[in-house]
């Protein structure tokens, strides 16, 4: 039987990690045999079967020390097919190809990413032209396929919809349900609870007796709580947090609702079908139709779309948080419509329940074995144009890193010469948090920038409530360390110190903060201005 590696960054976290672990237990169950690379200094939450092998993704080494240590391990465990997912994952992947098969999974709508992610793994030339030489890409949803198809193609015909398998909840039915109303997603920018939450409030003048339960955690749990404390809401919604009795909740919810911006193939979705629990959820891009079984030909819909196991509403804009969109209206009364229509909602149960079997462990697992592990669809390499790819792909790498770095010399000189300029004429940029009346912020990045900031502000009334770093190594300081990874508490502002990054930091940040972001080279810029 053939050797399986599953190359993930970590076995925690989100969907595609998550999807990795389960695919592991199918490979496993089906004889084969499989190893998963990944990085074991990071704790593993999700169930897995195979062997841990660590592979570090972030541990300082050259760019090229770390494919080809990727290789070695390839070539120690004979391996037979490789497996990546998300996008750093598989362009080491794709670098160190050998013999063996390289199937690259995407996990997102990878056109909407790759507007923001500025580095070289997201660009359209790593896509088109280096991730041709896999064997198989794959995509969670037919959406995702087709983007992918309409901006970097499909020269060899190796791109495949394959979707995440899911975990069918095995509850208790029965036909007393009260109106409660449920939601499932990490609490961060790209699902957007707030525009639920404010539907919510709708719902609630509607149904006087429903309750809502937000299950999941993240860094904008202050402001989701701020929000629901701002609407008079505290005593009908529930926030457990991470919880491992999903089921639990699945089996009294009436309805699962969603707002995301952006959905590959959202799990938390295919786990409430399996529940017979009906979903509403805004038109988001990516695969949220295919779920509910709602056709792809109506486009930029203004009024609502019922599919066999749930109904999708206008996409929700962005908009000001005292006011109620039409599209939050209509959400709102779509929920409504589900909780009082018994006949409704029953046979979208229903139906939910057998669409759900499409998602299933064996499903899944047939399709990875027949259709990609059995096949030969994929690219027969020239093999020397292939080496050529590779080569340009590293040393392509290795001269954008050489580029950045010169770049944030440049910005670094530029930004002490004016802070320089203005300690020079006895003033300090406290000033400059003194007059916006800021008091607690939060530094981003603990570089030699960062502590000149917190020299500069010392032994004044300005607070700071934590750093946020890629990894938590410094232990002299007085305040709190904390990772990306880790929830970010409230504060007045983010004062981003790596200002070469700021619109890259500040388009990330965005989507899991609400916390104003603020440059250190914009701080210094004002205060040098002022008189």
């Amino acid at each position: 039987m053939q050797n399986i590696a599953l190359i993930t960054a970590a076995l925690r976290g989100g969907g595609a990690e998550r999807c990795a672990a389960d695919l592991s237990v199918i490979f496993t169950q089906r004889g084969f045999h499989v190893f998963i690379f990944t990085d074991l200094s990071l704790n593993v939450e999700y169930d897995y079967a195979g062997i841990l092998i660590d592979y570090r993704f972030d541990l300082p080494a050259t760019f090229r020390q770390k494919i080809d240590e990727l290789k070695q391990l390839k070539d120690r465990y004979n391996i037979d097919i490789a497996v990546s997912f998300l996008q750093w994952p598989n362009y080491l992947n794709i670098l160190s190809k050998g013999e063996e098969k390289v199937i690259l999974t995407t996990h997102s709508v990878n056109s909407e990413y790759a507007k923001h992610e500025k580095s070289i793994i997201w660009s359209g030339e790593t896509f088109s032209s280096l991730y041709q030489y896999a064997d198989f890409i794959t995509f969670p949803s037919d959406f995702c396929r087709k983007d992918w198809l309409d901006h970097y193609g499909d020269k060899n015909g190796i791109t495949r919809t394959v979707y995440n398998p899911v975990h069918m909840m095995q509850v208790r039915t029965h036909d007393d349900k009260k109106n409660i109303l449920l939601a499932i997603g990490r609490m961060q920018g790209i699902k957007r609870q707030w525009h639920l939450i404010k539907a919510f409030k709708l719902v609630k003048d509607m149904c006087p007796d429903s309750k809502m339960i937000i299950l999941g955690d993240g860094e904008l749990r202050p402001r989701l709580k701020a929000i629901i404390d701002q609407l008079g809401l505290s005593d009908d919604i529930e926030m457990p947090g991470n919880v491992k009795n999903v089921q639990d909740y699945l089996a009294e919810a009436k309805v699962l609702a969603m707002t995301s911006r952006c959905e590959a193939m959202p799990c938390s979705v295919l786990e409430a079908l399996s529940a017979g629990v009906p979903v509403v959820s805004c038109d988001s891009p990516g695969g949220i139709r295919e779920e509910l079984g709602i056709s792809y030909e109506q486009k930029d819909i203004t009024t609502p779309l019922i599919g066999e196991c749930g109904i999708i509403t206008p996409y929700i804009n962005e908009n000001d948080m005292e006011e109620i969109s039409r599209e939050e209206e209509i959400l709102a009364g779509e929920i409504v419509h589900l909780f009082r229509n018994d006949e409704l909602r029953n046979k979208l149960a229903a139906a939910a329940v057998k669409r759900a079997r499409l998602f299933s462990y064996d499903v899944v697992g047939g399709v990875w074995v027949k259709d990609i592990f059995n096949s030969n669809q994929g690219r027969k390499n020239a093999q020397d144009d292939f080496e050529k790819t590779i080569e340009e792909r590293i040393n392509s790498y290795q001269n954008t890193v050489a580029r950045e770095k010169m770049q944030m010399y440049i910005s670094y000189y530029s930004l002490l010469e004016k802070w320089m300029i203005l300690h020079e004429k006895g003033r300090s940029i406290k000033n400059y948090f003194i007059s916006h009346k800021i008091e607690r912020i939060i530094i981003y990045g603990m570089g030699k920038m960062a502590k000149h900031l917190i020299e500069d502000i010392r032994k004044s009334n300005i607070n700071i409530v934590c750093a946020i770093d890629r990894k938590v190594t410094d232990n002299y300081c007085n305040f709190p360390l904390i990772t990306l990874e880790e929830r970010i508490p409230d504060a007045d502002c983010i004062v981003i110190t790596p200002v070469h990054e700021f619109e890259i930091i500040k388009q990330k940040l965005g989507e899991r903060t609400l916390v104003p972001l603020i440059s250190l080279s914009d701080i210094i810029e004002e205060c040098s201005m002022q008189k």
